[in-house]
This record gives C-alpha cells, structure tokens and sequence, in this order.
C-alpha cells in the first residue's frame, strides 16, 4: 500500500528534522505538531530523541549566549559603562539561571503543546536484540563506518518498532537519514520519509479538525478570536430570549407567575478546550463548558386570603427583576474553510445544552405607590 493510501496510527520525528528546521519548536513546521494534541493520532517521543533535542538546544544556546555577551562587550563603552542604567538588563540576560534551564522548559513546553507520548526505550528493546542488530551490520547499522554513532538512533527504531506491535500501531517516521529509510524499508510498522511538510499532508485530511481546534484554542488564549467569540456572544443572545424558565420568588402574600423574559448579558469560557463532537469538509461543531450571565424579569399577580369568604382576592400585580448565572455545556457549529483565519470562520448556530430551568426574583410585595 502506498503512503498516500496507507492510515497511520501515529507519527515520529527524528532529531534530524528538528535539527533541519532550526529547533525552533514554537514557530513553522515543528510548531503545527500541536494539531496532535487532541488528534487520535499519536506523536512519539522517545526518551533517546528527547535527550538527543535537549543537548542541541543547549548547544544553540549556548551559541546565542556567547554572541550575545561578546555584543554586549562590544557595546560596553557607550552602553554598560559603570554606572549605566542599562548594566542591570545586561546582568539578567548574561547571567540568569533561566538560561541554564531553558532548554529543558521549553521542550516540556513542547511536550505539552503536543501531548507527545513518552516512550521510554528501555522498556521495549532489549540489549541481545540490540547487539544482534550491531554484529549482524543490520540496518541501522552500517557495514562501514562509526557503528557505534548510530546505536541512538538503533535504540530508538527498535523501541519503536516493539511498541508498535504491541500496540497494534502503523507508524510514519519522519527523518533525513539513510540509516533510518533502511531499517524501514523492512519494517513491518513504520515507513519512513524525509519531508516533514509532505508527512503532515498525509495526515491532514483526517486531522484537518484537530489541527483546526488546536489552532482555535492557541488564538483564545492569545486573544486573537475576539470576532469568533462575538459570534458565540451574538448567538447566545438569541438562544437565550427563547427560553422561559420557571419564576420562583417569595411573599407574605399569594403569587402566581404571570410571564418570565431574559435577556443575555454575558458569557465567560470556563477552559479554553474544546471537544469535536462532529466533523465534516465545511463544518465542524465542537462542546465546551460556559458561564452564562442573564438579566431576568419577572410579571407576579399577587392575591390576599379573605378569611370570611374562605376564598383569595387580586391585590395587582408586580413586576420584577434580577441578574441570574447558570453553567451549561454549549454546542457550536462552525461552517468555513477549517484551514483558513479563524476571524474568516461563521458560527452558524450555538446550543445550550443545560438551559437554566428556575430563576429567584428574591422577595416580591405589592407596589402602592
């Protein structure tokens, strides 16, 4: 089967794509590995890839800091001469211990951005297998060469490959080394290509939607989906003028309700999450949690007990109002282009789940005035 035609169940990315697109895990390609967060589809991350990205971080790092002071010397006679109000900017950003541990916080940023599986290799390869592979000169290792280079990347397939039938699991891998497209060739779980442009195509038709809601929560909490959450707001708001929930109030007279009206006034996300609940080409609608603040008002008839005639006499009516809150899961149906700005999106309809079903309009008596 072709790898156009062939489902994949999860995906791995070797260190020589990180490498390729700079380590740069926050930005262009190595960033969309986020649509995987919510994806069925799983992103390994070997405990050996991990390790093989934290040290190359370190090492850019490292880098960038050197140059950075060497800038700063430079600049030290017209800059960070003593006394300069500038020396304190120059100290935290030479000599913060941040720096140190950057590399590690920004790959479990990553981590966490992605939802990567960790795998630990040392629980699915075995060292007699690994040794066999080694003397045998069986792919990855090579006939000619420093074999003992390619015992991570050994290590790492062999993993792999046991956790795969373990799991029942069809992999794509995706790396730009040789070593790797030979061991694939043969493997019965994991093919092997070096693009990680055309990797994520091959998934993107069947995770176009969580590629889409990783991109929709990213913009909530950036606060770039103002015009999308207007929508749900314009939405809830007709939504809510339909509903008519039961009056309750209390009095030292008889009531009986008379006719409710609500107006929406405003909504809060409870979690920037959100479930897809169905999913087409032009569509999808998605479930998340809300807080939903309403201003209510209430009509009352009240009546008197007469005790002679056993019976209740009209008194008027009043009228009254309140503010209300209630929690409800709500249904959002998008309609566009999933691919495209999310501001370009239309919410085509929004559905509250838990309508509120009684509203207090506290103490309620006659208006004699």
């Amino acid at each position: 089967m072709s790898e156009e035609n062939k489902k994949y169940d999860a995906i791995l990315v070797d260190t020589s794509i990180f490498d390729a697109n700079g380590l740069r895990l926050e930005k262009g390609l190595l960033s969309k590995l986020s649509q995987f967060k919510k994806s069925p589809i799983d992103l390994i991350f070997p405990d050996v890839i991990k390790k093989e990205i934290q040290s190359h971080l370190h090492d850019k790092i490292k880098i960038s800091r050197n140059a950075l002071e060497k800038a700063f010397n430079d600049a030290g006679d017209h800059l960070f001469f003593e006394g300069s109000a500038l020396n304190d900017a120059k100290s935290i950003l030479i000599d913060s211990k941040e720096v140190d541990s950057l590399a590690e916080s920004r790959i479990n940023k990553f981590i966490e951005e992605t939802n990567a599986l960790a795998i630990e290799c040392g629980s699915f390869v075995s060292v007699t297998a690994l040794l066999d592979q080694y003397f045998s000169n069986k792919p990855p290792f090579a006939e000619t060469g420093k074999k003992k280079n390619e015992f991570p990347d050994a290590i790492i397939l062999l993993a792999v490959e046991n956790w795969a039938e373990q799991n029942n699991k069809n992999i794509l891998a995706i790396a730009k080394d040789n070593d790797w497209k030979s061991y694939c060739s043969s493997s019965k779980r994991i093919d092997c290509i070096d693009d990680l442009s055309e990797g994520l195509a091959l998934f993107n038709a069947d995770n176009a939607p969580y590629a889409f809601l990783a991109n929709l929560e990213k913009a909530i909490q950036e606060e770039k989906a103002q015009d999308f959450l207007k929508s749900i707001e314009s939405c809830l708001s007709s939504e809510i003028e339909w509903l008519t929930p039961d009056q309750d109030a209390e009095s030292y007279l008889y009531w009986e309700p008379d006719g409710i009206s609500i107006r929406f006034k405003e909504f809060y996300l409870q979690e920037d999450e959100f479930k897809i609940i169905e999913a087409d080409e032009d569509y999808i609608v998605l479930e998340t949690n809300v807080l939903i603040e309403v201003e209510a008002e209430g009509e009352f008839s009240l009546s008197a007990h007469d005790s002679i005639d056993n019976d209740y006499v009209s008194i008027g009516s009043v009228s009254a109002s309140t503010e209300a809150s209630f929690e409800s899961n709500i249904l959002i149906t998008i309609v566009g282009d999933l691919n495209g700005d999310i501001e370009n999106l239309d919410v085509d309809r929004v559905e509250i789940v838990s309508p509120i079903r009684s509203i207090d309009f506290g103490t309620i008596e006659p208006d004699f005035e």
